[in-house]
């Protein structure tokens, strides 16, 4: 029923209705939950994201795996973004992050900061004390953990961008965090949406809207894999599908 109702709305409007009215249409009438969407204009990471050789301490089902974009650079709209990745058990836990300069190479922003990750979803979120991060500049996040047999760390880019008209038009109308992230999930706004996303869900879990943007996440890089043929990539696409099943 609320299918036809949006047909019957789409086939009365103008067919130069706007990309922002449509987008309204969708986010109150479907009732579906939405997945990620990557943005267009992909770049890819640097080759200080690769972390290469095993991302899980010994006798972990799932290794250590961020929350994330890998394949591509991430976007967000936020200056105070939240970072989430997946630990199969507690740890002692770095969080690290970086600031691409002029000439390509990182440079580490303030000092570590030591967490006690938990099994499961963790998440950091910087403090609305920071300064803040710059529209239009790139940067790196790192997670590491200490294993028995040394530590193990991964890596994820991503970028501040200006907030689109369109989104800016849907947020006064948007009552809850599940639309949130629905409007942030299909502007390719990845941190947003998850941010969004497990403020819904119990400590540890991704709750359904999470899971499914996690699903989505390993879809879209997923397609990327088939034309590099990573290994590696592979098998974190792997990670995403099973830590979406498992976190729910």
């Amino acid at each position: 029923m609320k299918a036809q109702i949006l047909w019957l709305l789409i086939k009365g409007i103008n067919r130069k209705l706007n990309l922002g009215l449509l987008l309204s249409l969708f986010l109150f009438v479907s009732p579906a939950i939405a997945g990620y969407v990557p943005p267009r204009n992909q770049k890819p990471p640097s080759d200080y994201t690769t972390s290469g050789g095993p991302r899980g301490c010994p006798g972990e089902q799932i290794p250590l795996t961020v929350l994330a974009p890998q394949a591509y650079v991430g976007h967000t709209v936020s200056k105070h973004p939240t970072f989430a990745w997946f630990s199969y058990s507690p740890h002692n836990t770095e969080f690290w992050l970086f600031e691409f300069e002029a000439n390509g190479k990182p440079k580490q922003i303030g000092d570590p900061i030591k967490l006690q990750a938990s099994k499961g979803i963790n998440k950091y979120s910087l403090p609305e004390n920071h300064p803040g991060l710059s529209v239009g500049k790139r940067y790196l996040w790192q997670v590491a953990i200490s294993c028995p047999n040394g530590n193990l760390m991964q890596k994820a880019e991503f970028t501040v961008v200006e907030m689109s008209s369109d989104i800016k038009s849907n947020q006064p109308k948007i009552a809850n965090d599940s639309q949130k992230a629905k409007l942030y999930a299909q502007q390719g706004l990845w941190y947003d949406a998850l941010g969004e996303a497990l403020n819904l869900a119990p400590p540890g879990k991704l709750g359904a809207v999470g899971a499914t943007l996690v699903e989505s996440l390993a879809q879209s890089e997923g397609q990327i894999g088939k034309s590099e043929e990573s290994q590696e990539l592979q098998q974190r696409i792997e990670s995403l599908k099973a830590i979406a099943n498992w976190a729910k």
